[in-house]
């Protein structure tokens, strides 16, 4: 156990200090069950408070990617949530990068349950849409490319940071599958992308978040987040890049990376 905990502090440091360990030294774990586990101890450790759960590989392309099958979870924190627009630093050693995400925030509690939520429920719990870029980094040596689900999940799904929009309280006559997100880079256009580009659909991905959470034991708050995964791939991210996410017709959300 004292082991485990040390390996989940040296990967906070990680995080806190701009540093980049080794992915091998965390070949302890096996499953996705251990490296929950194990993500679990460092939130213990952080003492941070959760205020939602980030969903990462929603989409073929980054589960290619990050070489993973399957949706990933992490806990969001406050200390990491910031209002658009905003700047902030970043380690250009941890392969910083930005993605645009439909997130959700949530009115009512959603207890662990035997029974599945159905999407009916999960709707009705919600209080409003917000637009949001998610900015993730990797503490691993050789960045989050073909990582694999274990050691993403133990590095916190490498969640970085999330910076919110607008909230959007009556979103649900928006047709989130064809909703296109524009990413602008230092004023040019970079991608685009559409809420089909998650699961084909960002309730999809609710759908799945909440139930995955629920099986694992994990209540969702109100007020708690929950980030869908991106639309526009995985953009490097560099000192002093000016980024803007315009979800077309709802809101832009804007990004300085501070030189």
């Amino acid at each position: 156990m004292n082991k485990i905990y040390n390996l989940a502090n040296k990967l906070i440091d990680a995080q806190i200090n701009g540093k980049v360990i080794s992915p091998s030294e965390y070949n302890f774990l096996k499953t996705t069950e251990e490296a929950y586990s194990f993500q679990d101890i460092s939130e213990k450790i952080l003492k941070m408070k959760k205020v939602g759960w980030k969903i990462g590989a929603t989409s073929l392309t980054a589960q290619k990617y990050l070489n993973t099958q399957e949706p990933v979870t992490a806990p969001i924190f406050k200390n990491h949530c910031y209002q658009s627009p905003t700047t902030i630093t970043i380690f250009t050693n941890q392969n910083t990068s930005v993605e645009c995400e439909f997130g959700f925030k949530f009115k009512k509690h959603l207890p662990p349950k035997a029974k599945k939520y159905n999407l009916n429920e999960i709707i009705s719990a919600i209080d409003c849409l917000i637009p949001v870029i998610e900015i993730i980094a990797s503490r691993f040596k050789g960045g989050f490319e073909n990582l694999g689900p274990i050691k993403l999940i133990a590095d916190m799904v490498v969640h970085r940071g999330l910076v919110k929009g607008i909230e959007i309280n009556k979103w649900e006559n928006i047709n989130l599958t064809e909703q296109n997100i524009e990413l602008y880079k230092n004023g040019s256009k970079i991608t685009s992308g559409y809420g089909s580009d998650v699961l084909g659909s960002p309730l999809n991905v609710l759908e799945w978040s909440v139930n995955h959470l629920s099986e694992r034991g994990k209540s969702i708050n109100p007020g708690n987040i929950i980030s869908t995964g991106t639309c526009t791939g995985i953009i490097p991210l560099f000192p002093d890049d000016n980024i803007v996410a315009n979800f077309v017709g709802l809101d832009t959300v804007k990004l300085n990376i501070a030189n």
